[in-house]
């Protein structure tokens, strides 16, 4: 390897090999090529030469010994399987089921804002779930007012409020009110 780059080595050219006891004395006789360090020039032409990363050549060559040909083999590196990251997904608790419920009647009233609703016994800030028992349609209102006729009125809606799970014109709904 060549700066951590996998090298492929061709035949193309003459190669030499040398041992290293031979090296300073031929250096030590100004010797300055490398077939005249120490005279053996190998068959072989191997040449270095880059490669990708997926392929590599691998040359067997005994040192200062002639060779009609270095057997080279070729092999294809494992190749890794594309990593597939799952997206991260979030999911959010399902909201707390109702723990109480009460059935009875709903009505509406026009003094009532969007989103808001009469009890007779329920605290202030309550949020209910009112659902039409005929239909099973739903809104949702938050207590803010009293009530003062009692059972079997359960809840008085907004006109707004009445209208997603009833016509106005009806005035009273059988529902199931839960918080």
């Amino acid at each position: 390897m060549l700066f951590g780059l996998p090298l492929l080595l061709l035949q193309n050219a003459p190669a030499y090999a040398h041992s290293a006891a031979a090296a300073p004395a031929a250096r030590a006789h100004g010797a300055s090529s490398p077939s005249r360090l120490d005279g053996v020039n190998l068959p072989s032409h191997l040449v270095l030469y880059q490669a990708a990363a997926t392929t590599t050549t691998v040359a067997a060559v005994t040192p200062a010994t002639p060779v009609e040909a270095a057997p080279t083999t070729t092999t294809a590196a494992p190749q890794e399987a594309p990593r597939v990251v799952a997206p991260t997904t979030t999911t959010m608790p399902a909201p707390p089921q109702p723990t109480n419920s009460e059935v009875g009647e709903a009505t509406w009233y026009s003094q009532a804002p969007a989103g808001k609703c009469a009890s007779p016994n329920l605290p202030f800030g309550t949020v209910l779930t009112v659902r039409n028992n005929a239909t099973g349609a739903t809104t949702t209102c938050t207590v803010d007012d009293r009530e003062e006729s009692g059972y079997p009125r359960v809840v008085d809606l907004s006109p707004s409020d009445f209208a997603q799970i009833a016509d106005p014109s009806q005035g009273v709904v059988d529902v199931t009110i839960s918080w």
